[in-house]
């Protein structure tokens, strides 16, 4: 929207005005956003009055997500009410802070004279006023001693119509305050980037103050206050702080105008020879030529060379098949105004046979000439994403929870989201809250052909839940199918789910030459399979022995294994064990089935 990525000047045609009755038009247009980024502001170079075609387009969500073009007449009342000073507040001892009733494009002609006439030179009073603005502040300099009375007569003040100042001229009062006796310090000095540090103070000051490091002046727009701290400031360097170093800062007064001493500090500033780390990744519609990128966002600021490149390799899904794939080193660029991000072109990166609509990538990425500030390459990244379709705005749809239930068995719940998900989102675990459970891994089912839904099939990890009953299930920020927006988050608390701890074999003893009895867990059923080969010396016998389990109608936690008489070959001196087979089908009351993580040894 803005051609500095912030505020200001805005792209060319984003928003116009065209004038339908005047001949003069609204002359260039200047932008703001609100805090929120709900709100633009648009200033006119030249008043506006009458009716005007103003269409706004190209305007996209931070999410990439494109607004309606907006295209219509509007009428402006033409602007004749004159501006008026609403208050002048004293900030501190020496500042003070004029309010007009709209904002002033022009602040005029200022004089300042003391209570008896006596001039007061320009120099000694220093102004703070960017149009167009509400406000101007004025501050009494060093020269200008304690208790005086000092008027400031603005002239020819005109608001962004023209409309003049109402008195013309109009005068403001200040006194300027004593000094608290207390002067300003600074407290600490520290190192906060490659080639920034932060300066602190032991009170607010009236204005920047200097600073120099080594035998570099620091530019005067390179020294920032804090937006939450006033006391402190954000100092950013010329080049990559190392070493010991001298840091000196100067031309310091507190708000009462108390001056500071100047101060020098040696400090030892270190060298960052830790690598940058993607910290998350994402696909984004470019508001500009509606391109999909692959937008990666580092842990710190990051230097890209204009050489600098991407290469990634591993593989991608589709329709339930997983194919291979190498993307060669592709260019990418930095953000315009985060310097933690990166994009790379998704169509550029990924080759015409693999760049698959609906795909799913998982892609270990690998970097070149992209470093820290201290020219650290990155550390290798990972990668997981869906992708859509170049030259279509990112879609709005927001999935939702239909249905959610016990899967075909105790390890698994199924999750019907009411249309195509996103394969990235949907198969992230973390979105998956389970009160008494563990989600370990997603599935995601095909999209039903009719219906339109799609299940995800949560995994849970076996063991972790261990009651029969209703619990919280919590689901949140999975995305539609090529959506930006991710789900209203989904709460349930009337699904019952069986636990899923498994039942194991406490004990197999001989009970009788043909008889094994088998002590359980838990209570246990039997179906109609076999459940064990019997083994002897821990191999299978000439003719294999699959023996089931006898277990009474009523589940019990005992149960009897009728195998063939040890006398036999000496069985039970070379020692007795029994496999679990695939066909084993004892479970426990809740339907999990015997775990035999090992063959079960048998005892006398």
């Amino acid at each position: 929207m803005f051609k500095n990525g912030k505020d200001g000047d805005l792209v060319d045609n984003v928003v116009t005005l065209k004038a339908i009755d005047d001949t003069v038009g609204a002359g260039t247009l200047k932008g703001k956003l609100s805090e929120d980024g709900k709100t633009l502001t648009v200033t006119t170079a030249n008043a506006v009055s009458k009716r005007y075609n103003v269409v706004i387009d190209g305007i996209k969500a931070k999410d990439g997500s494109a607004f309606v073009k907006y295209d219509d007449v509007v009428t402006f009342a033409a602007d004749t009410t004159a501006p008026s000073i609403v208050s002048t507040v004293k900030d501190s001892a020496s500042t003070f802070t004029v309010t007009f009733s709209e904002p002033i494009k022009e602040i005029g002609t200022v004089t300042f004279k003391y209570a008896d006439g006596t001039p007061v030179a320009d120099v000694d009073v220093t102004k703070e006023f960017t149009a167009p603005s509400n406000k101007v502040t004025f501050t009494l300099t060093s020269n200008i001693a304690a208790g005086k009375t000092v008027i400031a007569t603005l002239i020819g003040t005109q608001d962004t119509a023209s409309n003049l100042l109402t008195p013309n001229p109009a005068t403001v009062t200040m006194v300027k305050g004593a000094l608290d006796g207390v002067a300003p310090t600074v407290s600490a000095i520290a190192q906060t980037g490659a080639d920034t540090l932060t300066v602190k103070f032991s009170e607010q000051l009236v204005k920047n103050p200097a600073i120099k490091i080594g035998t570099e002046v620091v530019a005067a727009d390179k020294i920032v206050k804090d937006t939450t701290d006033p006391t402190l400031y954000h100092v950013t360097a010329q080049g990559v702080l190392e070493g010991v170093q001298t840091v000196v800062v100067s031309e310091f007064h507190d708000l009462s105008g108390e001056a500071g001493k100047e101060t020098s500090k040696v400090v030892e500033f270190t060298k960052d020879a830790v690598a940058p780390k993607v910290a998350s990744s994402n696909v984004v519609v470019d508001a500009t030529d509606s391109k999909q990128y692959l937008e990666l966002t580092f842990d710190k600021d990051v230097k890209v060379a204009d050489n600098a490149t991407v290469a990634g390799k591993g593989s991608y899904v589709k329709d339930h098949i997983t194919y291979e794939i190498t993307a060669a080193g592709t260019p990418v660029k930095q953000d315009a105004t985060n310097k933690k991000v990166v994009r790379v072109n998704l169509d550029a990166f990924l080759a015409v046979d693999t760049d698959v609509e609906g795909a799913t990538y998982n892609l270990d990425l690998t970097f070149a000439n992209v470093t820290s500030g201290t020219d650290v390459a990155v550390e290798p990244a990972k990668s997981t994403f869906t992708r859509g379709k170049d030259g279509v705005p990112a879609s709005g749809a927001v999935a939702k929870v239909t249905d959610v239930k016990q899967g075909t068995d105790n390890n698994k719940v199924n999750v019907t989201f009411d249309q195509a998900v996103d394969g990235a989102s949907a198969t992230n675990a973390a979105n998956y809250k389970i009160d008494g459970a563990v989600v370990e891994s997603v599935t995601l089912l095909p999209v039903d052909a009719t219906a339109k839904t799609q299940v995800a099939v949560l995994n849970l990890k076996a063991g972790s839940n261990e009651f029969t009953g209703t619990r919280n299930i919590n689901i949140s920020d999975v995305k539609a199918l090529g959506s930006t927006k991710v789900m209203e988050p989904f709460h349930i608390n009337t699904v019952s789910l069986n636990e899923n701890v498994a039942p194991v074999v406490v004990s197999a003893i001989l009970t009788g030459t043909t008889e094994i009895t088998l002590t359980f867990s838990e209570a246990v059923a039997d179906g109609t399979e076999d459940d064990f080969e019997v083994l002897i010396e821990g191999k299978s016998q000439a003719t294999a022995e699959n023996v089931k389990v006898a277990v009474d109608a009523k589940a019990t936690n005992t149960a009897k294994v009728t195998i063939a008489s040890v006398g036999e070959d000496n069985k039970l001196a070379k020692g007795i064990s029994l496999k679990a087979l695939t066909s084993i089908d004892v479970k426990d009351t809740a339907g999990n089935v015997l775990s035999v993580p090992a063959n079960i040894v048998v005892t006398k």
